[in-house]
């Protein structure tokens, strides 16, 4: 909370304001609010782990007008701070050091971060959730550790719908997508760490060979399938930057939020975000004709609004890229129709088998180095796929699956096999994936 004063005392209406840089000797925040150098102010400071705030005057020494924004960053240094208190600030800011952190998760080349009230940070590497040695994280750290990071809009999108994701990069070589949340009434968050740089369709364990066909196609649907944490998001980076060094087009870009950072190259790659570029994945779809697109690519088919326009968009000489979660490439096809109610379906059927190139279906599986290898299952839309579609007969998709080597399409059970050949999975792998299937 924050006061002006008459040069003594707090006077008027206090403001609550939001830091963006603390230390021991001063601390910066953003106000609509001017305050000229050398205004003194009194705050008060509340942090994770003390009942009662720390209570200090502060002189302005810095003020910055924000770019594009009717608000100042001001910093401020303390007058009558306690070393005390000083010592407590420190003492709680290494606790609240995001930063460190994030430094264990890359050096352990681990694939996500859990912070969670009660219990220390938790990483996940390999699949497998393994504790930071590290203190145990208490009410009120998280929000002081991510707040910091978000714009105002973006605090008050949270507090009101409870719910936010979104992306920075802590350095140049490093990138999170977050998702903060509520539980029990606590702030608690998981951050994905996200390469910087894309790899190649060989060093991924794609086919090379049918990938860039795809991404040579003029129009179409494609959809990249797989439970959370498959490397969707990866595969339709891979193949719009494949694109953009390969050809001359126009890629945009829907996402929530945006992960891969791309730069245009031999195309003109535009990334837009929801909340900060547009509203809605429906709003964006519905404008993105006008934006003169030759590929378009969509975070993730959430409802019928959504597909609906992307397939409008792959039938009217459009690209279109999408992932959707589903648990194989054939219950990616139910899952897009279920979207619709059953007066809806023939219609629909007859859409999606005009409009579908193909599915790839992705999982990550546990790999013999103690790594995570990817297996796919590709399914190609042909006239018999095309037929079984229209009539709504899933169930004898499979069969034209197993068959279907000669023109590309594979099963996933036929990869994992390839896999435990080659010796990237083992024996017991396989037997544990050939009973789900």
């Amino acid at each position: 909370m924050c006061w002006e004063t008459d040069g003594q005392k707090a006077v008027g209406k206090g403001r609550e304001i939001i830091s963006r840089d603390l230390s021991a000797s001063g601390l910066s925040f953003i106000t609509s609010n001017i305050y000229p150098q050398g205004t003194l102010l009194q705050l008060e400071i509340h942090l994770p782990g003390r009942k009662m705030p720390l209570i200090s005057k502060v002189n302005v020494v810095r003020i910055e007008s924000l770019i594009h924004n009717d608000e100042y960053l001001i910093g401020a240094s303390f007058i009558d701070l306690k070393e005390t208190d000083q010592n407590f600030i420190a003492t709680a800011l290494e606790k609240m050091n995001l930063y460190n952190l994030l430094e264990k998760v890359i050096s352990a080349n681990a694939s996500d971060l859990h912070l969670t009230v009660g219990r220390p940070p938790i990483v996940r590497l390999d699949g497998r959730i393994i504790p930071l040695a590290t203190n145990t994280i208490e009410d009120g750290q998280i929000a002081a550790m991510l707040y910091p990071l978000l714009s105002k809009s973006q605090i008050e999108t949270f507090e009101k719908t409870k719910e936010l994701d979104f992306a920075f990069s802590p350095t140049m070589a490093s990138r999170f997508r977050v998702n903060v949340h509520l539980q029990k009434g606590f702030v608690e968050a998981a951050l994905r760490s996200i390469p910087t740089q894309t790899k190649s369709f060989e060093e991924l364990g794609l086919p090379v060979e049918t990938m860039e066909r795809f991404c040579r196609e003029k129009a179409g649907l494609l959809l990249i399938a797989g439970t959370t944490g498959a490397g969707k998001t990866t595969t339709m980076a891979t193949m719009v930057e494949y694109i953009n060094y390969t050809q001359e087009r126009v890629v945009i870009t829907i996402e929530d939020p945006i992960e891969y950072t791309l730069r245009s190259q031999k195309g003109i790659i535009k990334q837009r975000e929801l909340g900060s570029d547009t509203q809605s994945y429906a709003e964006a779809l519905k404008r993105v004709l006008r934006q003169d697109p030759d590929v378009i690519c969509i975070g993730e088919i959430l409802d019928a609004q959504c597909f609906l326009a992307a397939m409008r968009a792959a039938e009217t000489g459009h690209l279109v890229i999408s992932t959707v979660h589903a648990a194989d490439s054939i219950q990616a096809i139910e899952r897009v129709i279920n979207f619709f109610p059953p007066e809806h379906t023939e219609g629909v059927c007859q859409q999606v088998s005009s409009c579908l190139i193909g599915i790839l279906y992705q999982v990550l599986v546990p790999g013999e180095k103690g790594n995570r290898v990817l297996a796919t299952e590709l399914l190609i839309n042909n006239n018999a796929i095309r037929n079984l579609v229209r009539e709504k007969k899933y169930n004898q998709i499979r069969s034209i699956l197993q068959t279907g080597r000669s023109v590309g399409m594979y099963t996933l059970n036929s990869r994992l096999n390839e896999l435990r050949e080659r010796g990237a999975i083992s024996s017991q792998t396989l037997t544990e994936f050939d009973k789900k299937l």
